[in-house]
């Protein structure tokens, strides 16, 4: 009979997403992912060679969880429809966000990584950015500006309102809906004015 693993790389990556959203990053170690997960650190240790390895594997589980939910809808026709979608990911997967909130782009994992890794890195990276670029060719906008603006529609402005709930751990209230669909709205309007 085969004997399966007791712990897997998911519990371990499962357990630097969590540590670093409720203390930050600096308080990942292999150490307190291994107290995390109820496991021998040596478990840690056969998985991942280091904590940026594990670490990186984290943010491309997250990043890879947000483009699946969020940013594969900002192509659509509407863009009321990503920004409610953030929403909706936010309050459905605070850790995550909570997580994503503490990188702008990928992350300073500390150390160098494997040139397989950086790869998976660059890639998911890519994948984001395409789904942006499509967005913009979309709309037919064109430029800094365009972008700019396109960006703070998406992503600036719905992680400025629920940031400051996200890093108190409190609910992310309905009534930010009704604020953010009306700053949308208008910057919407704006960027379609004629200049």
């Amino acid at each position: 009979m085969v004997r399966l693993a007791k712990y897997n790389a998911n519990t371990f990556i499962d357990g630097a997403i969590c540590i670093a959203a409720a203390c930050g990053i600096g308080s990942v170690s292999m150490s307190a992912i291994a107290v995390k997960a109820g496991a021998p650190i040596g478990s840690v240790y056969h998985r991942f060679d280091s904590r940026s390895t594990l670490l990186a594997h984290a943010w491309l589980t997250v990043k890879a969880d947000f483009r699946e939910q969020v940013a594969r809808h900002w192509d659509e026709e509407d863009t009321w429809i990503p920004v409610a979608a953030l929403l909706d990911w936010c309050r459905g997967k605070p850790v995550y966000a909570r997580f994503l909130l503490q990188y702008e782009d990928c992350p300073d994992l500390g150390a160098p990584l494997s040139p397989e890794l950086s790869e998976l890195l660059e890639v998911e990276q890519a994948r984001l950015d395409a789904c942006f670029e499509r967005c913009l060719l979309r709309r037919r906008a064109d430029g800094d500006d365009a972008a700019h603006t396109l960006r703070f529609m998406l992503i600036d402005a719905p992680i400025a309102i629920v940031k400051p709930y996200l890093a108190q751990n409190k609910p992310i209230p309905a009534t930010l809906d009704a604020i953010l669909r009306a700053s949308h709205d208008a910057v919407d309007a704006l960027a379609a004015s004629p200049h």
